[in-house]
């Protein structure tokens, strides 16, 4: 049987597993309006396919070539490399530590450096692996001036570009991204997590106090 502490966790968790997958899209940026979209490959390259998750999330590429494909860095280094059904990623490169936050706002490790030689690990044994880009999406937590001057219209934001090599030959991964006002004008959903979970903090807060209020009382029964 739950004591009232564990009905009390068990609410939190169950509040948590139903509001943040669908208002933390990594930062909102679907909620916010934006959707970022891949439209072509060049040159082309049978069974090689790129597409955006989360609207403008992450990127994901499917390399189902006998070919060697890498994605270049920020600064043009060798980030991930595609080949064999395996999937590599460079320790070195800064975009590897770059996008563990969606504004890239981190402290790069003194290993982290574009010139370097690669020093490849393995992240997955398939053909498919998707990661955040800052390259497709808006970097900055202020809306661009043209959209917040027409939250109501649907506008292009900028097209953008992912550089990779296909067996050593340049390539690029072209896209864009698009405003597209939030359906009836609702409020970001994101934006309401906090004081759900805070509520949520103060239910788990009085259910524990008040079971030891009422176990701390005298047992009247004969």
């Amino acid at each position: 049987m739950r004591t009232p502490r564990a009905h009390a966790v068990l609410l939190v968790a169950l509040a948590a597993a139903v509001i943040v997958p669908a208002a933390a899209a990594h930062g909102g940026g679907g909620a916010l309006g934006f959707r970022s979209s891949v439209r072509t490959i060049t040159p082309a390259a049978t069974g090689l396919k790129a597409t955006v998750l989360d609207y403008d999330d992450r990127l994901q590429v499917t390399n189902d070539t006998a070919k060697t494909v890498i994605v270049l860095g920020y600064e043009d280094e060798p980030y991930l490399m595609f080949r064999n059904g395996h999937v590599y990623r460079n320790a070195r490169s800064p975009a590897t530590y770059l996008n563990d936050d969606r504004f890239g706002q981190v402290q790069l490790p003194p290993q982290a450096n574009a010139k370097a030689p690669p020093e490849w690990k393995e992240l997955v044994d398939e053909s498919r692996y998707d990661w955040h880009d800052h390259r497709i999406h808006w970097m900055s937590r202020t809306l661009p001036p043209k959209v917040q001057a027409h939250k109501n219209i649907a506008q292009h934001v900028f097209n953008w570009t992912v550089p990779i090599t296909v067996d050593g030959k340049r390539a690029m991964i072209k896209g864009t991204l698009d405003y597209t006002p939030p359906a009836g004008g609702k409020f970001p959903f994101l934006l309401i997590v906090p004081p759900v979970l805070l509520f949520c903090a103060a239910i788990v807060l009085w259910t524990i106090r008040r079971a030891r209020r009422v176990g701390d009382e005298p047992n009247s029964a004969p």
